[in-house]
């Protein structure tokens, strides 16, 4: 051992060059200390406040701090604000004009909290996304402590919590994280019926219902086919009594299919050609899933987990380098990860239509896999050992570069304020109002702030100049995400939301029209919808009986015929919603109506 450390420090004695080279590289330092600390926090009493611990500082810290400005959040949301507000609890309409396009466990959820929180708001919105998402981190620790060991109980949670497509759901109001929490309890109860550790057959159920009223059949479809594959490759058919069908089929059906029944009855045609037909049956179909949009390749999905898995990509890697070098053996346990995974890309992989998030369900298997073989590594001291060197060199300058860039930015900030506006139209961010919510941002965390970049050039130069070790990678991978997270969180997307929100303007444009009925044309903006505070009540300028004022995106009424345009007034004009100046909301004025009042805000009109 000794003439190990010895040759590693004189390695980088002679720089980083010297000790990348293979005449003086030699196994890092066995990774003794860190399997020491591993095996201390990885028991329940350490493991599940660290869990929590990240799982806030990830999803919960500064959650209602910014407003919706995307199209997906806001219309998730108007869905919630109608539920709270009377708008019905089966089938409410989005903005009073549109079905919804997935079923409503998420959004009652919401409403849930929104009647005990005060009110249907951005914190109330995500909150479910939020709690699913540490829940989900929790329930990785427990199955795979229970099923495998509870030192990968503890890194596969941490990895799932610090992978980029979970945190990006997670913070979210949207349905795709709440789907993940109830299929990740459904594929693990399965196993855990099935290996005799458990019989929660109607927890597994439960799950499998939950997961149906969150998105729909893919959350019956997805443990059906991961059970059938597995039953089949192992002949283990003899274990179908034991997870009493008849029973699990009445409690889907009761739960997920009384629902729809109630939708269908209430919806009519309208309800099944938008979510059976064209959310589930047209995205299988390559005609149909032009209509509904997310068209790609085969191959998407692969690109698309290989970037949402990041941080964590390169040590997938190794871990897969680990199974094919090492002995794991794929005893029931481990091949139902690999099919879990596998049946999980597989069915993603083809319907034409396809997002990286639909991949959330594979994550929790993903992520057991990876913990399990880096344990394997860990456990074999002295292998992968140029590799972990590389890794752990290429990591650090990352978080060095990152921590720099997020200290130069923070003096330029406040320094030269005009030299950011520049920097950032180079990348083609033309909106200038995003430097002075940057500026604000920062000013509200103003010892964070430069705290997080701090940290990260500490953390990237440990990395660089220490012993490379596999588990002081890991643990330096976590944290280093965690604050760039924390920094996104804080100070980048706040920054963002305020500046494209349309908040203010929906605010400003109730003020404005008062009592008055108020007519929407165009494209469904949700941001609007769910600021409005109101059911949407569209109208054309060809209608002779359109209110008097009427709101429209910029770009739909430049459209309108000039001898229709003609006859309004633009009485406000809305911020950008893009980052390229693009997408501006218009509130107009028919010329025949009553003066707008005295101090309402005015602004050219549009050529159209």
């Amino acid at each position: 051992m000794a003439e190990v450390s010895q040759t590693e420090a004189a390695g980088l004695a002679g720089g980083v060059d010297d000790a990348l080279n293979p005449t003086t590289i030699a196994n890092p330092v066995p990774d003794d200390v860190g399997r020491r600390v591993l095996a201390t926090l990885a028991a329940p009493a350490g493991a599940l406040p660290l869990i929590a611990l990240v799982g806030a500082l990830l999803f919960i810290l500064n959650l209602g701090g910014y407003p919706l400005y995307t199209k997906g959040e806001p219309r998730e949301a108007v869905t919630v604000f109608d539920i709270v507000h009377g708008g019905g609890v089966v089938l409410p309409m989005r903005a009073g004009v549109e079905i919804p396009s997935k079923p409503l466990l998420m959004h009652w959820l919401a409403a849930l909290v929104a009647l005990l929180g005060g009110g249907v708001n951005e914190w109330t919105v995500r909150l479910p996304s939020a709690l699913c998402a540490i829940a989900g981190m929790i329930a990785c620790y427990l199955y795979v402590r229970r099923l495998f060991d509870q030192r990968a109980g503890l890194i596969a949670a941490l990895l799932l919590g610090t992978t980029f497509q979970y945190v990006q759901a997670g913070t979210g109001a949207r349905v795709d994280m709440t789907l993940t929490f109830f299929l990740e309890l459904a594929f693990f109860e399965f196993l855990m019926i099935a290996e005799g550790v458990s019989q929660r057959v109607n927890l597994l159920y439960l799950a499998i219902a939950m997961a149906v009223l969150t998105k729909g059949p893919v959350g019956a479809a997805l443990p059906l086919v991961v059970a059938g594959i597995w039953i089949t490759l192992y002949r283990r058919w003899n274990l179908l009594p034991r997870f009493r069908l008849m029973r699990g089929a009445l409690i889907v059906g009761i739960l997920g299919g009384g629902w729809y029944i109630a939708a269908i009855i209430s919806g009519g045609s309208a309800f099944v050609h938008k979510q059976l037909l064209a959310e589930n049956l047209y995205r299988l179909v390559p005609q149909g899933a032009a209509s509904v949009g997310h068209n790609h390749p085969f191959y998407y999905e692969e690109a698309a987990l290989l970037g949402g898995l990041m941080p964590w990509t390169p040590l997938a890697a190794l871990a897969v380098a680990q199974f094919f070098r090492g002995d794991r053996k794929v005893d029931p346990r481990f091949g139902y990860l690999l099919v879990w995974f596998f049946a999980v890309l597989v069915f993603y992989n083809l319907p034409q239509s396809k997002r990286g998030v639909y991949l959330l369900a594979l994550y929790p298997a993903l992520s057991a896999l990876v913990a399990i073989l880096l344990c394997d590594t860990l456990a074999a001291p002295g292998g992968f050992a140029r590799t972990i060197t590389v890794l752990s060199r290429a990591t650090g300058v990352a978080f060095a570069a990152a921590g720099t860039t997020a200290i130069a930015g923070i003096t330029i900030l406040y320094l030269w304020p005009a030299l950011m506006s520049w920097i950032l139209r180079q990348c083609g961010i033309v909106v200038p109002e995003l430097t002075g919510e940057l500026r604000s941002a920062v000013g509200v965390w103003h010892l964070t702030s430069p705290l997080i970049g701090v940290a990260l050039v500490a953390l990237g130069m440990w990395l660089i100049r220490s012993v490379p070790s596999l588990a002081g990678l890991a643990a330096s991978t976590a944290a280093g995400f965690v604050a760039i997270v924390l920094a996104i969180n804080l100070v980048v997307e706040p920054s963002v939301a305020r500046t494209l929100t349309l908040k203010q303007f929906a605010a400003d444009a109730r003020r404005i029209a008062g009592p008055s009925p108020v007519g929407y044309f165009g494209n469904l903006d949700y941001d609007f919808a769910f600021y409005n505070g109101r059911d949407l009540r569209l109208t054309s300028p060809i209608d002779p009986a359109a209110p008097a004022l009427i709101v429209s995106p910029e770009d739909d009424w430049k459209l309108v015929a000039p001898r229709l345009s003609d006859n309004y007034i633009v009485v406000l004009r809305s911020n950008p919603t893009d980052l390229d100046g693009s997408g501006r909301m218009l509130l107009l004025r028919n010329r025949a109506s009553s003066p707008a009042p005295p101090g309402a805000p005015a602004a050219p009109k549009i050529n159209a």
